[in-house]
């Protein structure tokens, strides 16, 4: 993780600046700063209409009683493409455009689903969730088809173990009603 962060927040900052001098000393400064301006306003009026049209078909879909799985993917993709948009670099707008234009969008949203399901399949998938049960506070289940073992809980299809302990004092179990 700290690799990747390393890479972001150093190594990709210092490619963009790099870029941006050697396109800037080939067509100019002030070119280049207008084509920085340009990507961000264009990027920003993009992820904006884009975003509207993901939220129109979101609502559709739930007032026809579906999941809107896809299009919150796509949602969070024309997010953070509008953010990269804004951000002044040509790696960037690259990246950003890929996930604001419907079309790359889709084939990267496709990528992303594939990930997803392999990293269900592995068990590297952690959903969390708040605030539910009787007590409140933090829940985590941990799906993970591969490493299914007594001392691991929550490996039960998403859900602890029937009859395993979850803390000192609470067991999950299961039970049958008999008329």
């Amino acid at each position: 993780m700290f690799g990747i962060l390393v890479i972001l927040f150093t190594v990709v900052p210092a490619l963009e600046l790099f870029l941006l001098f050697k396109i800037g000393a080939q067509i100019g400064g002030f070119n280049t700063f207008m084509i920085v301006i340009l990507t961000g306003v264009l990027g920003a009026a993009l992820a904006k209409s884009q975003g509207l049209t993901i939220l129109m078909k979101v609502q559709q879909e739930m007032q026809r009683g579906e999941l809107p799985g896809n299009q919150i993917i796509q949602g969070f993709m024309v997010f953070g493409g509008g953010l990269l948009l804004l951000t002044p670099g040509f790696m960037t707008d690259i990246l950003g455009f890929a996930m604001v234009l419907p079309g790359t969008r889709h084939l990267l949203m496709m990528w992303i689903k594939k990930l997803i399901e392999r990293g269900v399949r592995n068990g590297d998938v952690y959903f969390r969730s708040f605030g539910t049960g009787s007590g409140g506070g933090f829940y985590s289940y941990t799906y993970n088809s591969h490493k299914q073992n007594q001392n691991d809980t929550h490996a039960f299809g998403g859900h602890p173990r029937p009859g395993s302990q979850i803390d000192s004092d609470t067991f999950e179990a299961e039970y049958h009603k008999k008329d």
